[in-house]
């Protein structure tokens, strides 16, 4: 199910990509920079008891 949800997303991604009229050879790149965004929301910030030291 995660990776059919993963899939979806992906080629969501691709359908904005391509309107948004970025090249093709960007589109790696565009991707990655989305998916890191959207883990680092889900994420959210490191908590006081997830720092080390």
């Amino acid at each position: 199910m995660q990776f059919v949800v993963a899939l979806a997303i992906a080629g969501v991604l691709v359908v904005i990509i391509r309107l948004a009229g970025v090249p093709g050879a960007w589109a790696p790149l565009v991707i990655g920079g989305v998916l890191g965004l959207m883990t680092a929301l889900v994420a959210g910030a490191p908590r006081s008891e997830d720092r080390e030291g």
